[in-house]
């Protein structure tokens, strides 16, 4: 059968289950020497599992404000001894917070959605709100961080970037690789632009290695959203 595949001008090869965008993800641990991910924003774990599969074997400390979504995760996290979970949001500064819950909970933020997100993907929109705390990494780097760790941190806060970032000053010493949603148009009120944080991590040593597509306005084909993986290339000054 294959024969009479390639006979006809067809190339046969094994479909990869993962997507290409985690390949590069858990290249990039590998090459970095990670040996902690830091992931903010988890939502159900989803992303773990994949980079899991895709073969990190290193720690895993996941960060979920919501609720029902922290309920999901822990149980996603229950049986690897190696992946802890914490129910709080990160920012600049301790405290506590209003969370607006979204309809597909993937697009729950701390801050007020605008009509463009809303309109792009009418699913996301707000369902409700929780009160949730929230914590800065520095403050909880000695938990979180052993001496000689490599970070992966990675932002999946929907607009709350800027914030986390202020409140990890220092143990941005720590981190190796940052992987982070960028967006090319105003999705949360007071969120900043992909121009923000690409500048604010190139003056902290890291450089942009790749964009992925992560949220695209089906009436027009414009992508609004992407995720940007950055990687060390300077020491921290």
């Amino acid at each position: 059968m294959l024969r009479g595949f390639r006979a006809a001008g067809f190339d046969v090869v094994k479909r990869d289950p993962l997507p290409a965008s985690i390949r590069r993800r858990a290249l990039l641990a590998r090459k970095q020497g990670v040996t902690v991910v830091l992931e903010v924003g988890s939502n159900r774990g989803v992303f773990i599992e994949r980079l899991r599969a895709a073969g990190y074997r290193g720690r895993v400390v996941s960060f979920e404000p919501q609720q029902e979504a922290f309920e999901q995760l822990s149980a996603t996290a229950a049986a690897d001894p190696d992946w802890e979970c914490l129910r709080t949001a990160l920012g600049s500064s301790p405290g506590s917070a209003t969370l607006n819950v979204a309809g597909n909970s993937l697009s729950s933020s701390l801050l007020a959605m605008e009509e463009r997100h809303a309109t792009a993907a009418p699913q996301s929109g707000y369902v409700g709100t929780e009160t949730c705390s929230v914590a800065t990494l520095d403050s909880l780097r000695d938990t979180v961080l052993r001496s000689g760790d490599r970070a992966y941190l990675k932002l999946d806060v929907q607009g709350f970037e800027l914030e986390v970032l202020r409140g990890a000053e220092a143990s941005m010493e720590q981190v190796v690789a940052v992987d982070a949603e960028l967006s090319f148009v105003p999705l949360y009120e007071g969120a900043p632009t992909i121009d923000e944080i690409v500048r604010l991590l190139d003056e902290r040593g890291f450089g942009l290695t790749a964009i992925d597509p992560v949220f695209v306005e089906k009436s027009t084909g414009t992508i609004l959203q992407v995720m940007g993986l950055f990687a060390r290339i300077r020491p921290t000054s």
